[in-house]
Parts: C-alpha cells; structure tokens; sequence
C-alpha cells in the first residue's frame, strides 16, 4: 500500500516538517541545536523551514549517500 506524502508549504512548521520527511518533531529540534539537517529559519522567535531549504537538504542528503 502506498502511502501519501503530505504537502509541504512554503513555511513548514517543525510538526510537519517531521511529517514530511518522517523524521521526528524532537529529532528535528535536536538537529537544529547541532546546526544539522534542513536551515531553520526564525519568525519572530518562532522556527518555521522554507520549502525550498527542506527540498535541498533532502537533496543533499541523497547525494552523499
């Protein structure tokens, strides 16, 4: 069975940022903290990812694998 990828837009929260890339919200959290995985960006404190910046480091990441 296949299961749909739910769409991104074009400033994620981190909940759907974990849902898009199946990753967890505390993994995504633990990586920004480490200056790892996809660029966060802050909107008035609030961390929001960019589509564009999520689709390259997934990018990214299949390159070097």
């Amino acid at each position: 069975m296949k299961t749909e990828r739910a769409e991104l837009p074009e400033l994620a929260t981190r909940a759907q940022v974990a849902d898009y890339t199946q990753t967890s919200v505390p993994t995504l959290a633990r990586w920004a903290a480490l200056r790892q995985g996809p660029k966060v960006t802050k909107l008035g404190g609030v961390v929001r990812y960019r589509r564009e910046d999520v689709l390259a480091w997934i990018a990214e990441a299949g390159a070097s694998a």
